[in-house]
């Protein structure tokens, strides 16, 4: 009978826990409920994704965290892929896909960032861009999706 009632509250103790994690993830935010920090939680998107949202406008992303300072703004309008890497003459490079081009930015100064090389591929998307360096060489491999014209 003792082993019973335990298995009871066994199977009770999982149901609560389960319909409790159910209810907290398929909670809605309201509109006209609490905002900012009282709704965010672990599992919210961080990410802006409505129609009207365009990332052409830095002013229009007002996400922050104290220890980050603003230093500058890239105005190229890519869908850009970016990796960050220093180079063997000892300045740093950002090297950024974009539609149709690869762009290599000098970051090293970073109020002050400068284009100094391009790749451009009519009639592709590069999707992803990467630098390596390997036996005393630098490469700059790059994947492109062919689209239409």
């Amino acid at each position: 009978m003792e082993q019973a009632a335990l298995r009871v509250s066994a199977i009770l103790l999982v149901v609560v826990a389960v319909a409790a994690t159910a209810a907290y993830l398929l909670e809605g935010n309201d509109s006209d409920g609490p905002s900012g920090s009282e709704t965010a939680r672990l599992f919210d998107d961080p990410l802006l994704q409505d129609e009207g949202h365009d990332h052409r406008n830095a002013s229009e992303h007002q996400l922050y965290t104290q220890n980050i300072e603003y230093v500058g703004f890239n105005p190229n309008f890519d869908n850009a892929e970016i990796q960050v890497a220093e180079a063997p003459d000892g300045r740093t490079y950002a090297y950024q896909a974009g539609w149709n081009k690869m762009r290599i930015i000098d970051v090293t100064d970073p109020y002050n960032m400068s284009e100094v090389g391009s790749y451009s591929d009519p009639n592709t998307q590069v999707l992803d861009v990467k630098y390596i360096e390997f036996d005393a060489r630098e490469y700059v491999i790059i994947q492109n999706q062919i689209i239409d014209p």
